[in-house]
């Protein structure tokens, strides 16, 4: 499995200053570690069919790498417990019909699939990692559970920037880096775990902080943002999912994305005083 350039654990032990107070939890010698009682209980509850469990602790985090139904999976947990993310390897051949649909409908159609990995995480919708190569050139597409091509990544990016790093120090300062992706079209994207949310931070070709989100549930969302969307505009729309995002500029929104039948899905961003900033 080529979990190195999505699940960057080697870029954590490369840029230790970026996760303070983590200086000895990464060792590999300890093959016998466990994690405490609540963590186990959770692991289990989840996974009950699972083998060949080995635990790792990752920062704050525990990490879990066990074999289920034949496959290898890689899990976290927070320290509460609360599962937060998993990657799993998987057969090309046994990937959901409409993602292999989408990829052989793709522009990357004639080139190799080397790795195939489903990805889950916390209140997010799964995606579907492919590690593709052609001649010399390598890539890692994206697709979603309609089998859409969802984002495109050039494999350059194997080390986290200094000015990245920086920034997630003073920002994220117990934050766990699992995944840097070096966009097509140059922006870096770093997936981090905090507290108990999955976030995905935004920089820019000269890795400048532009945003930071993460998906929120309707339930959380406050009542006056709600609110709009109840307005002729929107009323007719159900809401697929949420994300808050914190923007560089310092104007934070609630960004919708609104579906019904026969229509176009629409984006919508609110401010948290119920504020329409775009539709």
């Amino acid at each position: 499995m080529m979990r190195g350039r999505i699940l960057m654990v080697t870029l954590w032990m490369a840029s230790l200053f970026v996760f303070a107070a983590c200086h000895d939890d990464d060792d590999d010698d300890d093959k016998g570690y466990t994690p405490g009682k609540s963590i186990v209980e959770a692991f289990e509850a989840k996974y009950p069919n699972a083998v060949s469990v080995s635990w790792e602790k990752k920062g704050e985090y525990e990490k879990a790498e066990f074999h289920l139904n034949g496959q290898e999976v890689d899990a976290w947990f927070a320290p509460s417990g609360q599962w937060m993310m998993s990657e799993t390897d998987i057969l090309f051949s046994n990937l959901p019909t409409e993602v292999k649909t989408g990829f052989s409908g793709s522009i990357y159609s004639s080139w190799k699939v080397d790795d195939a990995d489903v990805l889950e995480r916390l209140n997010m919708p799964t995606v579907y990692r492919l590690d593709i190569e052609k001649g010399t050139e390598e890539m890692v597409i994206y697709f979603n559970e309609k089998g859409e091509l969802v984002r495109e990544v050039n494999e350059e990016a194997s080390t986290l920037p200094a000015a990245v790093s920086s920034f997630i120090t003073g920002q994220y300062p117990k934050a766990l880096v699992v995944s840097v992706d070096r966009w097509q079209d140059g922006l870096l994207e770093v997936g981090i775990l905090d507290a108990s949310l999955v976030k995905e931070v935004l920089f820019d070709r000269e890795n400048n902080w532009m945003k930071t989100s993460w998906p929120v549930l309707e339930a959380n969302v406050p009542q006056v943002v709600l609110d709009v969307l109840k307005g002729e505009a929107y009323n007719s729309f159900s809401i697929a999912s949420v994300q808050y995002i914190e923007y560089a500029s310092g104007s934070n929104v609630y960004h919708f994305v609104l579906q019904k039948a026969n229509a176009m899905d629409i984006s919508v961003e609110i401010d948290p005083q119920g504020n329409l900033v775009l539709d």
